[in-house]
C-alpha cells in the first residue's frame, strides 16, 4: 500500500492525510508500514519466572475482521501455534527475550517482541505487493501491474454490496465505459447494456458475457455471492483474443472455487419491500370533464356546449354523484421480494468443493405478477499429482414466472368517469357508460381467465485439466456444456385485456437451447534475469443449437384445460417449428514480453472460421499489439513520496462481429397461398437474394490509458481515451424492381466511437476508528454513423444518419404553441391555427416541409458515479449516486397519452385555451386524435437525463463477542432504500425506464442479514 518513507517528511505528510490513526504504535519492516494495536495486560510475577508461560491474544487484519489460520511462531524455534475461526490464539513458550513471528497469506509478516506480555493483540496490514491484484485476461489471468489493456475488475465485495437479481446491474456507474439502465420494472426483466457505444446498426450490440470462460448472456441468474469478481475488457488489445465475438467488449464472470482446510458456510438473505417509483397521474373525473368541454367548444366556434349535448346520461348522473375512479389505484400494489442464499466451501489439501443454493421469490407491483427462481451451484477440485488438476462445475437453475400482460395502456385511457365493482363486489366489464370499446384494465385478474406461465430451466456445466507438462509449460483443457429448456403456456379468456370480448386464445411455445464449447490452451512462462516471458497457444470450438416449436389457436373448449388442450380451438389452428445452428472454430495466440519489470509489450492474433458465412469468407484476422511503460519503476520516481504508481499504456487492434444471421448467405423462400378452385395451396418463391460475399463486421480500436497512485496511494485510478471505428457494416442495398427482389444484405457501412474514460479511488479519511472513501466514475462517449450505403447519407425508414448517432429519433422539432395574434403566420406555416404546435422551419424556407425533420440522439452524452463509503467502528454506510446525461427519451405521456380528442382519458397536461395561453400542448379538439392531430408525435421528444441517489445503504456488524457465544464468526444486517431518490426536468416520472409507461421502475426498501459460521 505504501512505498519505502525514507524521510521525516515523508511521515509528516503522511501524518497530515491522517493515514495513522492516533495513539497506535507505528513499526517500520522492509518496505511496508504496518499498524500494530498492542493491549498489554499484566501478567503474574510468578508466571514470569517460571521456564515457561502462556501468550494469548487476536489477530485481526486492517479491517477489523478476524483471521483464522494465522502462523504464529516462535523466531529461531519450530515452537508454534495457529489462530482458531475467530483469530484467537494461545502459545507456551521458554521464559526470557523472545520474538514471535506472525505470519498470514496475503498479509505483512510481523515480528513481535514479547517482552514480558502474556496478552498480545495483533493486526495485520494487508501485503500489497504480495497480494497484488491479479485480474482475470483472456484465457489466463494476469497481474494488474502488467496489463496493457483497458480492464476494469469488480470483486466480491462490491458486487455483494448492494442487493440485485443480475450481479451485472451492480457495474451501473461503478465502471466506466459501460452504460447500464433497467429494461422494465416487472420481474424477471432484463438489463440493457452497452460498451463504449453502440457499433452495429443492425446486430446486437451487447458485450460477450463469460462465466468461467463460456458464454452466458446478459441475464446473470447466478448467485451474487458466487462471484469472485468481474472484469470489464473495453479495449480490442483486451478483447482481440476472442476475435468475432469480441467487438462489443467483453465482461467475464468468475465464480468462487473451494479452499483447503476448514469448511465455512455463509447464509445471505434479503426482504424488498417494493412500490412503484415515480409515476404520472392521469386526469381525474373533474379534470377529464372540463378537457371535454374544451374539445367540443373549439369546433363549436369557440361556445362551450352543454354538458347533456357531450355527455351520456349515466356519464351526467356519475359527474354530478362525483362517481370516478382512480384506475392506477386498483392496478398498482406493493411488491414484496425475498432472497435467500447459503454457500458451503471447505476441502482438503488435495479436494476442495464449493456449494450453493438460491432461492428468489419476487412478487410485483401488478397482481399475479410473480417471478420464482431456484438455482445451485457445485465446485470440485481435485489435485491428482502435483502436475495434473482436474475440476468440474454445474450451475443449475429453475424459473417459474407468472407474467402479465401490460393492464396500465388501458388504465391510462379508460374513462375516470366510470364505476368499476358493481354493488356486490362484482368486476364491470365495461366500467365507462357508452364507451364499449373501453374493457375495465381489471379484467385479468378474474379468476381462471388468464394465464401466461414460464418455465425455464437451465443447467450451465464445464469441466477442465489442468497439466504442468514442465517448470514453464501447462497444458488447460476446458469443455462446457449449456443445456437449456424454455415453455411459454398462456390462455387468455375471451374476457381479457388482450381479447376483449372477442375469442379466447391459447398457445404454447417450446424453445431448445443447446450451446458447446471446447478450449483447449498451452501457456508458457519463463523469466531470464530481466527478461519475462509469457506465451499463449490455444484452439476453440463452439457450437449452438435453437429448436423451436410453436401451437396456438382461437376459441378454446374450455378455460379449466388452460393451455394444455390446444386441440379444442376451433378457429386459427396454427403450428410452427425452426431449427438454427452454427460452429465456429478458432485458433489464437499471445506472446507477452516484460523488461526490467517497467517495459511490458503484448502482442496477439486469433482467426475465426464461422460456419454463417460463404465458402470464401469463412475465415476471419484479429490482430492486437500493446506496449505499456511502468513509469514508477524508473529511477527519477522510485523516491518520489508524493507518486507511488505510475503507468502509460497504448493498443491497438482489431475484433470482429459475426453480425449475420445464420443460412443469410445462401438467401431464402418465401411461403406463398395459391388457390385452385375451393382448394387451398401452397408453394415457395425466392425472398431473399443471396449474396456469398457476405463477412464480418469489424471494429479496429485505438487507447491510450494512464494508471497512477499518488500520496500513498490515497489517490489512485485510471484515465482512458479511445478511438474505434467499426467497418463492413450489414446494411441493406435496395435493388431495382425487375430483380423480383426488394434489397440485398452487403458489407458497406461505418461507424465512429470516441470517448474518454476515467476511474479514481479516494482514501478521504483512514483514521482508527473511522474511515470514509469515495470511488468515482465518468464516461464521455461519441459515436456516429461515417458511412452508409454507397453515396447514401440518410436511411430515414430505420433513422440512420450520416454524422449522427446509432439510435436517434427523426422528427420535428416543437418550439411552443402558436398563439392568438399568430393566425396569418400559423396559416401560412402549414395550414396552423392558434393552439396548434409550432414546429421549427429547420431549413430556414419559410414553410413546414419533411425537410423541417431533425434528429434527437437516444445516446447519453455522458454519464457519471460516485459512492462513498463510510466505516465508525462496527457500522458502515454507503451513498451510490448516478446520473445519464444529454439524451432524449420519446415520452409516452406527452406523446400518445394525451388525448386531446378526449374520447378517452388523458395525460394530466397544461394544455392551450384562449385563457390559458400555453406553450407547452396543443389544445383539445373533438375532431382530432392523437393519430390526425398535427404534430403531435413532436411532443414526446423530451431530455431524459436524470440523476439518482440510486442505492442507500446502512450496515451493522453485530459485535463478535456477542455472535460466537452462538458458533456464529460473523453477523452484519444492513437496510439499503434503492432508486428512491431521483432527479430530472420531467415531472413524476423515472427516465431510467426511457419514456414507456407499462412497468414503472420500482423504489425498494431492504432489509438484509449476512451470516458466516
Amino acid at each position: 500500500m505504501f512505498r519505502k518513507l525514507q524521510s521525516a517528511s515523508a511521515m509528516g505528510l503522511l501524518l497530515m492525510y491522517g493515514i495513522f490513526p492516533a495513539g497506535s504504535q507505528k513499526v517500520y519492516a522492509g518496505n511496508h508500514l504496518k499498524f500494530i494495536e498492542n493491549r498489554v495486560a499484566s501478567a503474574d510475577e510468578k508466571n514470569r519466572t517460571n521456564s515457561v508461560f502462556d501468550i494469548t491474544g487476536k489477530v485481526t487484519g486492517d479491517n477489523g475482521e478476524e483471521l483464522p489460520g494465522v502462523s504464529i511462531l516462535l523466531k529461531g524455534t519450530t515452537t508454534g501455534a495457529t489462530t482458531d475461526a475467530n483469530g484467537t490464539y494461545k502459545l507456551t513458550i521458554p521464559a526470557g527475550n523472545a520474538t514471535l513471528v506472525f505470519s498470514y497469506v496475503g498479509y505483512v509478516s510481523q515480528e513481535i517482541p514479547v517482552n514480558n506480555r502474556s496478552i498480545i493483540d495483533v493486526k495485520l496490514l494487508a501485503d500489497t505487493k504480495a497480494l497484488e491484484e491479479v485480474v482475470v485476461v483472456g484465457y489466463g489471468t494476469m497481474k494488474k501491474s502488467d496489463v496493457t489493456g483497458a480492464i476494469t475488475s469488480v470483486k466480491a465485495k462490491d458486487i455483494t454490496a448492494i442487493p440485485t437479481t443480475n450481479a451485472l446491474r451492480s457495474l451501473q456507474g461503478k465502471v466506466s465505459g459501460i452504460d447500464i439502465t433497467q429494461s422494465s420494472g416487472q420481474p424477471g426483466a432484463d438489463i440493457n447494456i452497452v460498451l463504449r457505444g453502440n457499433r452495429s446498426l443492425r446486430a446486437d450490440n451487447k458485450p460477450l458475457v463469460l462465466v468461467d470462460g463460456i458464454p452466458y448472456g446478459s441475464f446473470i441468474d447466478i448467485n451474487p455471492t458466487d462471484i469472485t469478481s468481474i472484469e470489464v475488457l473495453k479495449d480490442v488489445a483486451s478483447t482481440a483474443i476472442y476475435g468475432t465475438r469480441g467487438a462489443n467488449g467483453v465482461i467475464i464472470i468468475t465464480t468462487k472455487k473451494g479452499t483447503s482446510g476448514k469448511s465455512t458456510i455463509s447464509f445471505n438473505s434479503y426482504v424488498s419491500m417494493n412500490k412503484k417509483a415515480l409515476y404520472p397521474r392521469m386526469m381525474n373525473g373533474e379534470e377529464y370533464a372540463q378537457q371535454k368541454r374544451e374539445a367540443y367548444r373549439t369546433t363549436n366556434g369557440d361556445v362551450y356546449r352543454k354538458d347533456e349535448d357531450i355527455f351520456q346520461v349515466t356519464e351526467l348522473q356519475y359527474l354530478k354523484d362525483k362517481q370516478f375512479e382512480d384506475w392506477q389505484s386498483y392496478i398498482f400494489h406493493n411488491g414484496l421480494m425475498q432472497n435467500y442464499e447459503i454457500n458451503l466451501t471447505g476441502g482438503s489439501e488435495k479436494t476442495t468443493f464449493a456449494t450453493s443454493f438460491g432461492y428468489q421469490k419476487d412478487k410485483g407491483l401488478l397482481l399475479n405478477d410473480i417471478y420464482r427462481r431456484l438455482n445451485g451451484k457445485v465446485s470440485i477440485d481435485h489435485k491428482i499429482s502435483n502436475r495434473i488438476r482436474v475440476g468440474v462445475s454445474a450451475i443449475y437453475s429453475f424459473k417459474n414466472q407468472d407474467k402479465r400482460d401490460n393492464p396500465l395502456n388501458m388504465a391510462n385511457k379508460i374513462l375516470p368517469i366510470a364505476k368499476a365493482f358493481n354493488d356486490d363486489g362484482t368486476l364491470i366489464l365495461n366500467p365507462a357508460p357508452g364507451y364499449s370499446a373501453q374493457f375495465t384494465p381489471l379484467a385479468d385478474e378474474q379468476p381462471g381467465v388468464f394465464v401466461n406461465n414460464i418455465v425455464d430451466k437451465r443447467l450451465f456445466s464445464s469441466a477442465y485439466l489442468d497439466m504442468k507438462i514442465t517448470n514453464e509449460l501447462f497444458l488447460k483443457s476446458t469443455i462446457g456444456l449449456d443445456f437449456r429448456d424454455y415453455r411459454r403456456g398462456y390462455y387468455k379468456g375471451y374476457n381479457t385485456i388482450a381479447n376483449v370480448g372477442r375469442n379466447s386464445s391459447s398457445g404454447v411455445e417450446l424453445q431448445n437451447f443447446f450451446n458447446y464449447t471446447w478450449e483447449n490452451t498451452l501457456n508458457y512462462n519463463k523469466t531470464i534475469g530481466r527478461h519475462q516471458i509469457q506465451g499463449l497457444l490455444g484452439t476453440s470450438s463452439l457450437g449452438t443449437k435453437y429448436e423451436e416449436y410453436t401451437s396456438a389457436g382461437n376459441n378454446q373448449a374450455s378455460p379449466l384445460t388452460s393451455f394444455h388442450d390446444l386441440n379444442s380451438n376451433t378457429i386459427s389452428k396454427a403450428i410452427g417449428s425452426k431449427l438454427r445452428e452454427t460452429t465456429i472454430a478458432s485458433f489464437f495466440g499471445r506472446i507477452n514480453y516484460k523488461l526490467s519489470n517497467k517495459y511490458i509489450f503484448q502482442a496477439s492474433l486469433r482467426t475465426d472460421g464461422s460456419s454463417v458465412l460463404a465458402a470464401g469468407q469463412k475465415w476471419g484476422y484479429f490482430p492486437s499489439v500493446s506496449v505499456a511503460w511502468r513509469l514508477i519503476e524508473e529511477p527519477f520516481l522510485q523516491d518520489s513520496k508524493i507518486v507511488n504508481d505510475l503507468k502509460l499504456r497504448v493498443s491497438w487492434g482489431k475484433s470482429g462481429n459475426s453480425a449475420i444471421d445464420p443460412y443469410a448467405t445462401k438467401g431464402g423462400l418465401g411461403l406463398s397461398a395459391y388457390a385452385f378452385g375451393t382448394s387451398a395451396a401452397f408453394g415457395y418463391a425466392p425472398s431473399v437474394i443471396p449474396n456469398p460475399n457476405l463477412t464480418w463486421e469489424t471494429t479496429g480500436t485505438w487507447n491510450a490509458g494512464l494508471d497512477f497512485g499518488l500520496v500513498g496511494n490515497r489517490i489512485s485510478g485510471t484515465i482512458d481515451v479511445y478511438r474505434s471505428r467499426t467497418k463492413d457494416l450489414l446494411l441493406p442495398s435496395l435493388l431495382p424492381t425487375h430483380t423480383g427482389y426488394a434489397e440485398i444484405l452487403e458489407n458497406i457501412g461505418q461507424v465512429e466511437n470516441k470517448g474518454v474514460e476515467l476511474a479514481i479511488t479516494s482514501q478521504n479519511v483512514n483514521a482508527k476508528s473511522f474511515n470514509w472513501s469515495t470511488d468515482w466514475t465518468f464516461t464521455l462517449n461519441r459515436e456516429k454513423i461515417i458511412a452508409l450505403n454507397n453515396g447514401v447519407t440518410r436511411n430515414e425508414a430505420n433513422s440512420w444518419f450520416v454524422g449522427e448517432p446509432t439510435k436517434v429519433f427523426y422528427n420535428y422539432k416543437k418550439i411552443g404553441i402558436w398563439q392568438l395574434g399568430e393566425e396569418e403566420a400559423a396559416l401560412n406555416f402549414g395550414n396552423n391555427k392558434p393552439g396548434d404546435v409550432k414546429v421549427a422551419d429547420t431549413n430556414g424556407n419559410g414553410v413546414v416541409d419533411p425537410g423541417d425533420r431533425t434528429t434527437f440522439s437516444q445516446v447519453p452524452k455522458f454519464t457519471f458515479g460516485v459512492n462513498n463509503h463510510f466505516e465508525y467502528k462496527n457500522i458502515d454506510l454507503s451513498v451510490f449516486v448516478y446520473g445519464r446525461i444529454g439524451h432524449y427519451i420519446n415520452y409516452e405521456y406527452n406523446n400518445t397519452a394525451y388525448k386531446p380528442s378526449a374520447l378517452e382519458n388523458s395525460s394530466n397536461v397544461d394544455y392551450w385555451t384562449p385563457e390559458n395561453p400555453t406553450n407547452a400542448f396543443p389544445r383539445p379538439n373533438s375532431s382530432y386524435s392523437t393519430t390526425n392531430y398535427l404534430y403531435q408525435s413532436t411532443l414526446g421528444y423530451v431530455k431524459g437525463s436524470f440523476v439518482k441517489i440510486r442505492d442507500v445503504s446502512l450496515g451493522y456488524n453485530i459485535p463478535s463477542a456477542l455472535v460466537k457465544k452462538v458458533g456464529v464468526g460473523r453477523v452484519r444486517v444492513y437496510g439499503t432504500l434503492q432508486n428512491y431518490f431521483t432527479f430530472s426536468k420531467i415531472k413524476d416520472y423515472d427516465p431510467e425506464r426511457g419514456g414507456d409507461l407499462s412497468f414503472p421502475l420500482v423504489k425498494q426498501m431492504i432489509f438484509g442479514v449476512n451470516i458466516d459460521f
